[in-house]
């Protein structure tokens, strides 16, 4: 089981992403922006990080800068999901353009974790 921390400040999706993962078995937090992410994450050290590009407070891409800025978060491996057609140029792990299909992100999910232990 590993500790998904999902990102999002559509409060509707955010639910459902945290419905869909819980039920797949992992362990879930969720923050609405990045600076609340950042917050949970130097708290309680995430598995993978998957989070919406386009945040108030802190956006997708600053969150995955300051992930990778920390000493302690940098190997977080981190989704970005976007509307957006193409990934954009900071370091992630992996890119879903929405919308996107459960089974895809669940399978990044089991893919990514095992990375960290």
């Amino acid at each position: 089981m590993a500790t998904v921390l999902l990102v999002d400040d559509d409060v509707n999706l955010l639910q459902a992403l945290q419905t869909l993962v819980n039920g797949a078995g992992h362990r879930v937090r969720t923050a609405p922006n990045g600076q609340a992410a950042m917050d949970i994450a130097q708290h309680e050290r995430p598995d993978v990080v998957v989070t919406d590009c386009m945040m108030p407070v802190m956006d997708g891409e600053a969150l995955c800068l300051a992930l990778k800025a920390s000493p302690l978060l940098s190997d977080v491996p981190v989704v970005l999901t976007s509307a957006v057609a193409s990934a954009p140029s900071v370091p992630i792990s992996g890119f879903l353009r929405k919308p996107f299909a459960a089974a895809r992100l669940l399978e990044l999910i089991r893919l990514l974790a095992p990375l960290r232990h």
